[in-house]
């Protein structure tokens, strides 16, 4: 079992921020909210889809995810 630290959990977050912002995803919104978002349009998050799965497996779908604050 690995542990996965709080930099690595920030540096995914902030990772899957840069590819929602890229998939055009502008609001503020959970990792879960996200994944159910795009589950239900899979075609609208091309990049950012299979971040999100990883991510709500790893138990961190309550994560806050912006997308408009990367540059």
């Amino acid at each position: 079992m690995k542990v996965i630290t709080h930099k690595q959990m920030k540096l995914a977050i902030e990772h899957l921020a840069g590819l929602l912002k890229k998939d055009g995803a502008s609001q503020t919104l959970t990792v879960q909210e996200w994944l159910d978002a795009a589950q239900f349009r899979p075609a609208q998050f091309p990049s950012s889809l299979a971040a999100l799965e990883i991510l709500g497996l790893l138990g961190f779908g309550d994560e806050m995810v912006q997308p408009e604050t990367l540059g």
